[in-house]
């Protein structure tokens, strides 16, 4: 049975389509697609962008994608269901307490026992502990009046954030995956030009495949890029402790 790149390899020959102008038409970078022809998905950073991939992949060449997914997932359950069955390494075989041993474990043992009376009879004695030094005689002085007591600062009031408001301006295509407080609220390739809002109440958790192809502002305030134009970007967490790490300085809003 063809595996799955020789598939996909099959049906892009028989349109007369190079894997270049489907690289140029997804922005996906080549070496991906040549790792999924050729079934090396290890390359590929993540099955999530393998999904990815398979979706724009489909639509460049025009054939179903929920067909290449589900047969991806079937090459998944068949690779799970072979590792299962293989048999598993034997457990290394408890240690056996030769003579030798067992004489070091007793000689130890003495050893902290012996240590354990030396302390007791020396230092711990109830006899041999020192004695609590005499109270030095109070010389009395005029009372003077206490001094006023000073009402503590009060701290400025720090600005409470409620949840997380999210704008993301798409520069350039690019594939996003986003979870909001543990919910996936999207999952696909956004065009340049295009504006994503997001709400959270405590996290939001990303991935992309383009780091630098977007722009964002949290809660109304810009942001630094995840990364540089073309780079993948996993598992990128905001929460409400850590987001003023992704806002830019005022210095870097000013130049």
């Amino acid at each position: 049975m063809a595996s799955l790149g020789q598939d996909l390899k099959r049906e892009r020959e028989l349109r007369g389509i190079s894997l270049k102008e489907i690289a140029d038409a997804t922005r996906i970078s080549l070496k991906f697609l040549q790792a999924l022809e050729e079934d090396h998905l290890e390359i590929i950073p993540g099955k999530f962008f393998v999904r990815a991939i398979l979706r724009s992949y489909a639509k460049s060449i025009g054939v179903d994608e929920n067909q290449l997914l589900n047969k991806y997932q079937e090459m998944l359950l068949y690779d799970e269901d072979r590792l299962d069955k293989e048999p598993r390494q034997r457990l290394n075989p408890p240690r056996i307490l030769t003579p030798k041993r067992m004489l070091i474990l007793l000689f130890a043992l003495v050893v902290v026992v012996m240590a354990a009376l030396l302390y007791y009879v020396f230092i711990s004695s109830p006899g041999k502990r020192a004695l609590p030094p005499k109270p030095k005689p109070q010389s009395f002085s005029p009372t003077l009046p206490p001094n006023p007591v000073q009402p503590p600062a009060q701290e400025p009031a720090v600005e409470e954030v409620k949840g997380l408001n999210l704008k993301i301006s798409i520069l350039e295509e690019t594939w996003i995956q986003l979870y909001a407080d543990g919910k996936r609220v999207w999952d696909g390739i956004k065009a340049a030009g295009e504006v994503l809002n997001v709400k959270a109440e405590q996290e939001l958790v990303f991935n992309v495949g383009n780091a630098g192809g977007l722009a964002f502002t949290i809660n109304g305030k810009k942001a630094r890029p995840f990364g540089p134009m073309g780079a993948v970007r996993k598992d990128i967490k905001i929460t409400l402790d850590n987001y003023h790490e992704y806002l830019l300085s005022d210095k870097e809003n000013k130049s």
